[in-house]
């Protein structure tokens, strides 16, 4: 398969680069893997052409040089080559002056088929001064090929840091020991950071960013079977006394309940938590645009956990807001949304956390459920109408364009929205919140929709009134798992929390709501009829 087509690389600087690409592609060298050997086993005949003292390497013969590559660089290390001794002088004349680092780099960042994921520089400037305040001098850079700008933008391995850069991936690892053959204080080793790692040598520091949400195969005894967990528990036990691991994470991770959340606890009791910070929306983009965070853990106790926001000034990573809190404080918390607690409504959050009145969490008094998945060919004349967001109109459910599909009703029963339930917008940029009135036929939610059905306790207007509230938006946003497109999960929602009000007193917030905002949508009614008459007189008089 293509990796990618030349005409749209926009490299036009980096004729170099661009020029070894052409030759490969026009000669089927088209993976990832396949571009990344064949720029190695030039650099590498280069450089063990120079080690021998061969200074006329970029005047040999095709036929001379193509036979020493074949007898100076292994099979067995980079594989047979894909070509004659006129490709192979070709690719030499071309990339044996590439800069291999950014020639990875630039190689993944085009990489179609992998879709490697590559972190913004301004990550590795922050390890990198924490390192640096801390005195830290032995680093871990896990997965590196994530890390590759940093590198090549700060170029970390000048420095008086002993770093060991560790992949999964083979051929990486052997472009890095290219690379690095120079540097005597960088080392380079193949591994998995999703399982145990056989290394004896620890580190004061750790820098890494796990795969996000896939489940990882575990011994029986684990905790946690999430990449991201799973990666952390293999790097922890790393650590040398004093020592602390950086890792990015997506929200769910700071949020979920469960088996995440039992691993949230017990890793804060053995590696506390140094700081939490929030990293801008779409950091990672087009990688991902799920909210994320990076942590500190240390294996040494803290006083006060640091808590941030981080935004981007130019090209770094500068600090927007900080709070300390106690670490006894941070430890008791159920979860690690520091949304919450850098919000600017902050005290009056407080307010009704603090607030005598008891609580009870969604997941204690309703059902909760998102709607079906349904594909725009799905869509047709039939009996089960579905509801949208785009239904959802400042408050209301508009019922008269519905969409409809033809399916069979028992196939549907449990998307099936009831009158009184609660519906919620979990996708797209606006929160929005209606109770499902009386309908006729069967109506479904689409899968853009959450469905919340009470059984006990809370009746379904209060909850709307409360949740759309500045503080039950805000405790909605804090579940966000996207960015600048909402994306909310029902197992998060269920997590949320809502004033326990007698019924008396829940039907007397109702019933108050309603009047007014009728005698709103009537002031409303009058003003916008008295102004449409006004004008159409005023046109009448123009000529």
């Amino acid at each position: 398969m293509v990796l990618f087509r030349c005409k749209f690389l926009g490299l036009e600087g980096d004729t170099l680069i661009e020029t070894f690409w052409n030759i490969c592609l026009l000669h089927d060298i088209s993976s990832r893997d396949q571009l990344l050997r064949e720029a190695v086993r030039v650099v590498q005949t280069r450089k063990m052409l120079e080690q021998q003292g061969a200074a006329h390497a970029t005047v040999l013969e095709p036929e001379v040089l193509f036979r020493w590559m074949k007898d100076h660089i292994g099979k067995r290390e980079l594989g047979h080559f894909p070509g004659d001794r006129e490709l192979f002088y070709r690719l030499y004349q071309a990339g044996k002056d590439i800069d291999l680092l950014d020639y990875a780099l630039q190689t993944l960042q085009q990489d179609r088929v992998t879709g490697v994921f590559i972190v913004h520089s301004g990550i590795m400037e922050r390890f990198e001064a924490m390192c640096s305040r801390n005195n830290y001098r032995s680093l871990l850079i896990t997965e590196t090929e994530k890390y590759l700008r940093g590198l090549v933008e700060t170029r970390l391995y000048k420095q008086s840091f002993t770093i060991t850069l560790l992949t999964e991936s083979y051929i990486i690892a052997k472009l890095l020991k290219t690379y690095f053959e120079p540097y005597p204080n960088v080392q380079v080793i193949q591994g998995s950071i999703y399982h145990p790692l056989p290394l004896t040598e620890k580190f004061n520091a750790i820098l890494t960013i796990p795969n996000f949400g896939l489940k990882m195969v575990e011994d029986d005894d684990t905790t946690i079977r999430d990449s991201e967990g799973v990666a952390v528990n293999h790097l922890l036990p790393l650590l040398q006394e004093g020592g602390r691991i950086s890792v990015t994470f997506p929200a769910r991770m700071m949020f979920q309940s469960g088996g995440i959340a039992k691993w949230r606890e017990q890793t804060n009791e053995l590696y506390p938590v140094q700081s939490v910070h929030m990293l801008p929306d779409g950091l990672f983009r087009p990688y991902t645009s799920v909210k994320t965070y990076q942590i500190e853990f240390g294996n040494s106790p803290t006083e006060e956990v640091l808590l941030g926001r981080l935004q981007l000034q130019k090209m770094s990573l500068a600090i927007e807001g900080e709070i300390t809190i106690h670490s006894d404080a941070f430890g008791k918390l159920d979860n690690w949304r520091i949304d919450m607690l850098l919000n600017e409504d902050q005290e009056t959050l407080c307010a009704f956390q603090q607030a005598h009145v008891p609580k009870v969490k969604l997941q204690d008094i309703a059902d909760i459920f998102r709607g079906k998945s349904i594909l725009k060919q799905d869509l047709r004349a039939g009996n089960i109408k579905v509801l949208n967001i785009s239904n959802l109109e400042d408050g209301d459910i508009s019922l008269k364009q519905l969409e409809t599909i033809d399916e069979e009703e028992r196939k549907v029963k449990r998307y099936e929205i009831l009158p009184g339930d609660l519906v919620m917008a979990c996708r797209g940029t606006v929160n929005k919140l209606a109770i499902f009135p009386e309908s006729e036929g069967t109506v479904i939610a689409s899968a853009n929709i959450i469905v919340i059905r009470f059984k006990s306790s809370i009746l379904s207007g209060f909850a709307k009134i409360f949740l759309e509230s500045p503080v039950g938006m805000t405790l909605i946003q804090s579940f966000q798992r996207g960015t600048t497109v909402m994306n909310l999960n029902p197992s998060d929602v269920a997590e949320i929390e809502l004033p326990l009000l007698s019924i008396e007193e829940q039907m007397d917030r109702i019933k108050r709501y309603v009047e007014e905002k009728e005698r709103f949508k009537a002031a409303v009614r009058d003003a916008t009829a008295r102004w449409e008459q006004v004008r159409n007189k005023l046109y009448n008089e123009l000529y």
